[in-house]
């Protein structure tokens, strides 16, 4: 008997874009900053460690890597609080390019390192490992079976946009992502065929026109990079920090009432397999 591959899982552990939010109006779509877990067999791959990695409970067998995208803070605020870092015997990959002269070595040392945080992360008990990534061109690497793909993104300081193909599947998250002529033509090469897009919609349109510059794009946008690079579904991301549920709500529906159940708005604790 064949054994079957594994397929790939996608848990949602924070959404929310800029900075955290608090209490019952944001329940259903989390509070928690940008976090999200790919399970592919062993492998547990983090994209970002926002404040809702603090939530993740990683299998004891598993193989741990942190993808991060850039080193605003609201992506690395949850990194001293992710349980694998104080376990003695785990070992913990971490990938990052480097952002206003930092590698990410030295990004993650200003953050945990006093007055900021009392502990560095090599006080930590798990043996973790940080890797530089490149900022020009397109590059990849492995993960195991998992093949990651990479180009930079549209964003202040920079942010790297991901790819993760595994079997016949495959995963772009672009968080952190500015639109523009060069930027959205990049990204619809770069995501071709993708099963599933994540795509930054943290203003609507009318907020884009104040907002232009601050490195966000729009559910319309989205909407028009993944149709133009095919595809199959297109899951919103980076929500904005003063977007209540039910605002979302009423995004979400409007959308699927135009354009179909194939896009969606990432909610806390979802999950979804591809």
């Amino acid at each position: 008997m064949t054994e079957s591959k594994p397929e790939i899982e996608l848990k949602v552990l924070g959404t929310r874009g800029s900075m955290p939010g608090e209490g019952g109006i944001f329940s259903r779509y989390g509070g928690s900053t940008s976090c999200y877990l790919v399970k592919i067999g062993k492998e547990e791959i983090y994209l970002d460690a926002g404040s809702g990695i603090a939530d993740a409970k990683p299998a004891n067998d598993a193989n741990i890597t942190l993808l991060f995208t850039h080193m605003h803070i609201d992506h690395l605020v949850g990194l001293p609080f992710f349980r694998a870092l104080t376990e003695k015997n785990r070992r913990i990959n971490i990938y990052g390019a480097p952002r206003a002269g930092l590698t990410p070595a030295e990004g993650i040392e200003k953050l945990m390192s006093p007055p900021f945080w009392p502990a560095k992360i090599g006080d930590y008990p798990a043996q973790t490992e940080i890797h530089t990534l490149p900022t020009e061109g397109e590059f990849t690497f492995p993960i195991g079976k998992v093949n990651i793909r990479m180009i930079e993104g549209q964003h202040p300081n920079g942010s790297t946009i991901f790819r993760l193909d595994y079997s016949d599947k495959s995963l772009v998250y672009a968080t952190d992502f500015e639109h523009n002529d060069e930027s959205s033509e990049k990204l619809i090469a770069f995501a071709q065929n993708c099963d599933l897009l994540m795509y930054d919609g943290q203003y609507t349109d009318e907020e884009y026109t104040k907002y232009k510059g601050y490195g966000h794009s729009t559910p319309s946008v989205g909407i028009s990079i993944a149709k133009k690079c095919g595809a199959k579904s297109l899951l919103l991301v980076h929500h904005a920090p003063w977007r209540t549920d039910k605002e979302l709500d009423s995004i979400e529906t409007d959308l699927q009432a135009e354009y179909g159940e194939w896009i969606s708005l990432a909610k806390i604790g979802e999950r979804r397999f591809l």
